[in-house]
């Protein structure tokens, strides 16, 4: 690509015999009016080239999808099965927003296939009720990161900045303390949104959130119902199963619990 190489995407297609359609997919409406909805990949706020070869979740679609469900006559109930490590915080607040919504209307769960973790917990959270597939399904990794560079100094070119915080490092040199503390206040605000908002629906204190759920760690299968960030093991099927049947089950936002610890 540096060398002006572009990607041919038709000649790719012709050369595997198939479409590369990693699009991101409609929702369906299963039996009884449960709306079914695929989450899979890294998250970023739209989608591109990339999503369209490889894969991936477009936030700002996922708002929409959501809001479509939320709009849906035909929808009684939704189901979201997820398997995201997470992705960019842009674009996830409004998908949150949308999905608290729609669980307030209609009974809405979400399934973990694999993972769910980091921004895709954070939206996850919003719905009534969590689970996974299996003992070996990994969910949390609740934290923000950020990470700085610089580079050093060109023999022919110079930088000029105006506004204090416009660059953490001019010239190769290493970042202030000022711009330094500038980004770590940035992320204290980012992390304060996704514990308040993972305590708000899981129902449970921040210093709950801070104890057991979002320390960074990711938790396997039984781990993550003991660290009260999902409520138990059910699979995609059997959960359209049971939304089919009785909805008003998981009509009610659940309430975290955590394992008590052995004596």
């Amino acid at each position: 690509h540096l060398r002006g190489e572009k990607i041919d995407v038709a000649a790719i297609e012709a050369r595997l015999g198939r479409v590369l359609a990693n699009d991101q997919k409609a929702y369906s409406v299963e039996s009884g009016g449960v709306a079914l909805l695929e989450m899979r990949g890294v998250m970023a706020p739209r989608a591109n080239l990339f999503m369209q070869i490889s894969g991936g979740v477009s936030t700002s679609m996922l708002a929409k999808q959501v809001q479509a469900m939320r709009a849906d006559p035909r929808v009684k109930s939704a189901l979201i099965a997820a398997d995201s490590p997470g992705g960019n915080v842009l674009a996830v607040p409004a998908a949150i927003d949308a999905l608290r919504l729609l669980s307030a209307e209609k009974p809405t769960v979400v399934v973990g296939e694999g993972v769910v973790a980091s921004a895709a917990y954070w939206f996850a959270s919003a719905a009534n009720a969590l689970f996974i597939e299996g003992p070996t399904d990994q969910v949390g990794s609740l934290g923000v990161l950020m990470r700085l560079g610089w580079e050093p100094a060109s023999n022919n070119a110079v930088q000029l900045v105006r506004g204090r915080y416009k660059t953490a490092s001019v010239d190769g040199k290493q970042a202030s303390p000022e711009a330094l503390a500038q980004a770590n206040a940035q992320l204290d605000y980012l992390y304060t949104l996704l514990v308040d908002d993972v305590a708000k629906h899981r129902g449970v204190s921040g210093d709950d959130v801070l104890s057991h759920m979002a320390d960074g760690r990711v938790f396997i299968g039984q781990q993550a119902i003991d660290a009260g960030l999902v409520d138990g093991y059910s699979t995609v099927d059997a959960m359209l199963d049971r939304l089919a049947a009785d909805p008003t089950e998981f009509a009610q936002r659940r309430k975290a619990t955590f394992a008590k610890p052995s004596t």
